[in-house]
């Protein structure tokens, strides 16, 4: 047995973070182990597993997250209950995606959540004109929910196999890079996130999303996008949809029976009883290097960002630090927190809600529930059920969630299932037949 896995302390917290070497990645690493340290007592442990792109981008990633966690340590004790452990993964690489899990799965002892952050928005550039011109007409709106981003259509990922005669489906770049990648790498670590117990128990799968998500942009006859002008809002929305859908009853033979069950992938690991719970949060809006700028123009965007929070945007956080509080409220929260923080909207009769990072004029960050079409407040019909989500500034056009919308939205969540698993399951078997391929050579 690999030594991590017997000699552990049931007590000590495992999370998994992908896309860690910079942005909010990096941010979430910076938080979790603040607000560890903060909330859990000795002798508990955080164990933080980064990933990243590169052997170089990993040890750069570990001496940063270290030289900052040293300055946020009380103590030496303290600084030692805190281990930053890298992985790689190439997220548009499906054999990346399986080799990394397959290393998880045989090193840790149980997760006791992953946060899947890493992505690309997969832009060509912006529409320069309209963005000056929103930008000082309706600067809220137009840097909140950006129209002048340009995208190419229909971009696919590089062959995923080396088998010159195995015929290989499409599979969209920003698809597989935001959410199927993802997707994969959740349901191969589910042995693990069973394993997570209470009081926090059983282990979470926290998708980050943004805020720019609407299901507008979402057709889910292209659930890949590659018909899309927008992809990554296409993707974004995806990410919604079937977190937020992935406790219903129409969904349970894919989301929990397929998606959070074994497969042979999963041979060997020993399951404990938990099912694992999925949530989504977005990092409200931080200025992070996402869309490159040069540097003047990256100071305007700053100034744009403070300009709509003093204005009254709950959202722009700008610091990637306030950005990571929803992931890692959802990460690290106790059960019984979560719970409460659920209850108003589900005794409304609603479900999950989608969690934001927030900020107020002053700088001060809090997680706060995000509407979102389709859905309204937490999957509530009508007003809003808590005060604070009513006083909120609201998306222009936006309007109380109907009883038809809740259905079309849930309905909508069980097609989404439905073909994601059957896409998971048609490329598990594209990878298997690969490697049996190889490993015949």
């Amino acid at each position: 047995m690999n030594e991590n896995k017997a000699f552990h302390n049931p007590e000590d917290t495992y999370v998994l973070v992908t896309g860690a070497n910079s942005g909010l990645g990096y941010s979430i690493c910076c938080r979790l182990a603040n607000d560890f340290l903060k909330t859990r007592p000795q002798p508990a442990c955080l164990n933080i597993i980064f990933t990243t792109r590169s052997a170089r981008k990993a040890q750069d990633t570990t001496r940063r997250l270290e030289a900052d966690l040293r300055k946020i340590a009380p103590s030496s004790a303290d600084f030692s209950r805190v281990r930053f452990l890298p992985e790689s993964v190439d997220l548009g690489s499906l054999i990346s995606v399986r080799a990394c899990s397959r290393r998880v799965n045989s090193t840790f002892p149980k997760l006791d959540a992953i946060i899947l952050n890493a992505g690309i928005g997969g832009w060509s550039g912006l529409d320069w004109p309209a963005a000056v011109w929103g930008v000082c007409t309706d600067l809220i709106y137009q840097v909140t929910w950006p129209t002048y981003k340009l995208s190419p259509v229909g971009v696919l990922t590089d062959k995923q196999t080396s088998s010159k005669g195995l015929q290989e489906p499409a599979l969209g770049s920003v698809f597989c890079a935001n959410v199927f990648g993802h997707y994969m790498l959740a349901h191969n670590v589910a042995p693990l996130l069973k394993r997570a117990k209470a009081p926090d128990g059983p282990g979470r799968v926290v998708w980050v999303s943004s805020i720019e998500a609407t299901i507008k942009c979402f057709d889910v006859q292209d659930i890949q996008g590659l018909r899309n002008a927008k992809p990554y809002e296409s993707s974004k929305a995806l990410t919604d949809i079937l977190a937020l859908t992935s406790d219903l009853p129409s969904t349970a033979p894919w989301a929990v029976d397929s998606f959070l069950g074994s497969d042979d992938a999963n041979k060997g690991i020993q399951e404990e009883s938990g099912t694992p719970t999925i949530h989504v949060a977005h990092p409200g809006i931080c200025a992070t290097a996402i869309v490159p700028l040069a540097l003047p123009l990256i100071w305007a965007m700053v100034i744009a960002f403070w300009a709509a929070r003093m204005l009254g945007s709950p959202w722009h956080t700008m610091s990637t630090y306030l950005g990571a509080s929803s992931p890692v409220f959802l990460a690290l929260s106790s059960k019984a927190a979560l719970d409460a923080a659920e209850e108003p909207y589900r005794q409304a009769g609603g479900g999950k809600p989608k969690w934001g990072s927030s900020a107020s004029r002053s700088g001060v960050g809090s997680v706060i529930c995000t509407e979102i079409d389709g859905w309204g407040y937490g999957g509530v019909v009508g007003a809003a059920a808590v005060e604070a989500d009513r006083r909120r500034l609201r998306k222009r056009g936006a309007a109380d969630l109907t009883a038809e919308q809740k259905e079309n939205f849930e309905q909508l969540g069980r097609q989404c299932w439905k073909e994601m698993e059957e896409l998971r399951i048609q490329w598990d078997a594209i990878l298997d037949e690969a490697e049996k391929t190889q490993n015949a050579q």
